[in-house]
């Protein structure tokens, strides 16, 4: 009987819809050598999302593994890289009406303006910057003022345009293709926040299919 040598890596993460079946190949990268082999290894049933399932799902490699044995029991398996995947329930929501949205955003905006205003305004008294602005003026100029707005409006200005540069709002992404900074820190609280429920979660797959 022939040897098969299979190769396989589990993904960062997956989302599930609530009731979906999920597969191999939505948990993990497969490599081997017989190419119909392996579209059916990736199309093989793992669990499925139920209605009562928790939101979050830990699924070992094993468990990967125990699937692919079942339809090649000769099969040398091996694994690469993490042991683990945290598989996320996404459950149907009614869509929220458009009024409700609008005041969300709204509000958080507004929320965000004034403590991005106060947090800037905090700075400037910290540091004098209006002192270092009427030095600079008379320095420049030789005139002394107590509101030099040649330099003040520009620099209000370039306040609002360097921030939005520095987040990547304005120079298109086919320009730019590289991740935001705020894009990063969201990336790194999810990877933080899956990394916590793989390491503490109590809800693994035999928890499901028992």
């Amino acid at each position: 009987m022939e040897q098969r040598s299979i190769y396989i890596q589990v993904r960062d993460g997956f989302t599930a819809k609530e009731g979906n079946v999920i597969r191999i190949g939505d948990l993990a990268t497969l490599l081997m050598q017989d190419r119909e082999e392996m579209e059916a290894l990736i199309n093989l049933p793992v669990l499925r999302a139920e209605k009562k399932a928790p939101s979050y799902i830990v699924v070992s490699i094993l468990t990967i593994i125990e699937k692919i044995k079942e339809k090649y029991g000769n099969a040398e398996v091996y694994p690469v890289g993490n042991s683990e995947i945290l598989v996320t329930v996404e459950r149907e929501r009614k869509p929220a009406s458009k009024s409700w949205l609008y005041t969300k955003i709204a509000v958080v905006s507004f929320t965000l303006f004034i403590g991005t205003g106060l947090a800037i305004m905090n700075f400037h008294a910290d540091v004098n910057m209006a002192e270092a602005h009427r030095q600079i003026y008379t320095m420049i100029t030789g005139i002394k003022t107590n509101r030099p707005l040649i330099l003040q409006v520009p620099y209000s200005l370039g306040i609002g345009v360097g921030m939005a540069l520095f987040f990547n709002h304005i120079v298109p992404k086919k320009v730019r293709d590289e991740p935001s900074p705020m894009e990063i820190e969201m990336y790194s609280y999810k990877k933080g926040v899956n990394d916590y429920i793989l390491n503490n979660t109590k809800n693994t797959e035999e928890n499901i299919r028992s």
